[in-house]
């Protein structure tokens, strides 16, 4: 069975007929049997694009009370491969930072590139995805998302665009290519930021569907390479390194927990070290690239390639980037701005 079958039934990948995004829809509301059907259409599409569906059935990672830090494991270290020791200096970075707080703040640009109508130049779509996500099982996790708008992706394409007559909106045939928006017509992008919208959900607490198998408490997940690397196994070797990059990524486990997953990575032989690059927001870090058992949250035939970008001496992870081999165009990308343990949520009641 396909991994991401389950997914495809639920909500097909764009682009769409309208018919067909409207029934996509209809059974994810129904899937998430939730009276508030627009904003858990919203939770439900962030949490399949933004976190990644690893496999075909749904494990739910439940927040619970942090943990204290636990200090680096030194059983059965396995050991880091030429290139990627980049990986272990963030495990020591990350192994002795705080686990206190209640609530776990996320802040991420994500986004795409894609060609003009013409095929003029490149524009690149992005927004802004702010979370916070309780400690408390019982408590609901609130989200921020402001659209960004669409430009030039680079100041070649912002050339271009300017001899196009720097055109404010643009409309293409069927529906818009990369992310949907809940605010325009199908097929049309335009270079207007929109405003933010303030949303809660207590359909779920913290899902990612890793492996197909359920984890419980953050507290108790493995704090051993090779403890996790049992819990995230995948299909296969590329669902696998899918699933100890989404736990790195976005999810609030432990610092124990996170320390194992960058050693893990750093032994993966589907891996492959870059070296120094800069990220999609500009800055500068190390990375590794694989073989995503992922699709691009808008269709690409092609191949393509993930890049895992890191700050090694904060251990803090920077982006997620896929590009196609062919040309090596930009795909998708998630950038995290901060990620971060915290007393108040500040979007709490501010609905």
């Amino acid at each position: 069975m396909d991994d991401y079958q389950a997914v495809r039934e639920l909500l097909p990948v764009p682009p769409l007929s309208l018919e067909v995004e409207q029934a996509g829809r209809e059974r994810l509301n129904a899937a998430f049997a939730t009276k508030r059907a627009r904003r858990s259409l919203r939770a439900a599409w962030w949490s399949a694009l933004g976190l990644g569906l690893a496999g075909a059935a749904a494990a739910t990672l439940v927040v619970t009370s942090a943990a204290p830090p636990s200090p680096p494991a030194t059983r059965g270290v396995i050991a880091a491969q030429d290139g990627k020791r980049f990986l272990l200096a963030a495990a020591a970075s990350v192994a002795s930072m705080s686990d206190d707080g209640a609530w776990w703040g996320s802040t991420l640009v994500s986004g795409e590139e894609f060609r003009s109508p013409g095929g003029g130049y490149t524009l690149r779509q992005t927004r802004l995805e702010e979370s916070w996500i309780p400690a408390d099982p019982e408590a609901r996790t609130w989200y921020r998302w402001t659209r960004l708008g669409v430009k030039p992706a680079t100041p070649r394409d912002e050339e271009a665009w300017r001899a196009d007559g720097a055109p404010t909106s643009w409309t293409y045939e069927g529906n818009t290519p990369g992310m949907l928006s809940f605010d325009e017509p199908p097929g049309v992008v335009r270079a207007a930021r929109g405003k933010p919208d303030t949303f809660s959900s207590e359909d779920w607490d913290f899902r990612v569907v890793m492996a197909g198998r359920p984890l419980t408490k953050l507290e108790q997940l493995p704090d051993t390479s090779e403890d996790l690397r049992e819990l995230l196994k995948g299909t296969d070797e590329r669902s696998t390194v899918d699933n100890v990059v989404r736990l790195l990524f976005f999810a609030p486990v432990t610092s124990g927990t996170r320390a194992a997953a960058y050693r893990l990575l750093a032994s993966m032989p589907e891996t492959d070290a870059v070296g120094q690059v800069t990220d999609v927001l500009g800055r500068t870090g190390q990375a590794v690239e694989y073989r995503s058992g992922e699709f691009p949250t808008r269709p690409y035939a092609g191949e393509t390639r993930t890049r895992l970008v890191v700050d090694p001496g904060s251990g803090a992870p920077l982006s997620l980037e896929t590009r196609s081999v062919a040309d090596g165009m930009l795909l998708n990308f998630t950038a995290v701005r901060e990620n971060r343990w915290a007393d108040d949520n500040p979007l709490k009641e501010k609905k």
